[in-house]
């Protein structure tokens, strides 16, 4: 018979699982707490977290959410990124920690807006841009356009003033 903690561990986790965006499950080895720790607060700046799971209670949250693919993907020593930001930051920052850090992590598997994904599908999206700079790429693109036809007018306009003071300066 399972114990109320456990049971509350899994309402909490099909949650998790049910309402997070971006979910990565990673085995971990060999990491102390205080490098846990340090993983998590990097981990948090860019909003996600990362939470150690039982395996059997993930397992059975995965089958509630509906995502039961997603349990081939947990295994061993297992931990859980979760994020509702922008995924490609959260793995961007997770691979980066992993290098800089040395840690023993390899990563197993994600569910990305409810699909399931191997892990190679999440080395990709950490080398892509975080959704910030997309946007700010996107509107430096649509700005060009508009600020070279400013300029473009504006010395159109500086042209017309120069040649407007030529002639009243040699009227005088």
């Amino acid at each position: 018979m399972p114990n109320k903690r456990n049971i509350k561990q899994l309402e909490e986790l099909t949650g998790l699982f049910k309402e997070s965006d971006y979910l990565v499950s990673t085995e971990y080895k060999d990491i102390s707490a205080n490098t846990m720790v340090a993983l998590r607060k990097q981990l948090n700046s860019v909003g996600a977290k990362y939470r150690i799971i039982k395996n059997n209670i993930a397992h059975l949250a995965a089958n509630d959410a509906n995502i039961s693919e997603f349990s081939n993907y947990i295994t061993g020593t297992c931990a859980l990124l979760i994020t509702d930001l922008d995924p490609a930051q959260a793995s961007k920052q997770l691979y980066k920690v992993i290098k800089d850090e040395d840690l023993n992590i390899k990563i197993l598997g994600a569910v990305l807006n409810g699909e399931v994904i191997e892990s190679n599908k999440v080395e990709q999206l950490s080398k892509l841009p975080s959704r910030n700079e997309l946007i700010a790429s996107a509107i430096g693109q649509i700005g060009a356009p508009l600020t070279g036809f400013v300029y473009s007018l504006s010395s159109q306009i500086n042209s017309l003033v120069n040649v407007l003071n030529n002639i009243a300066d040699s009227k005088k």
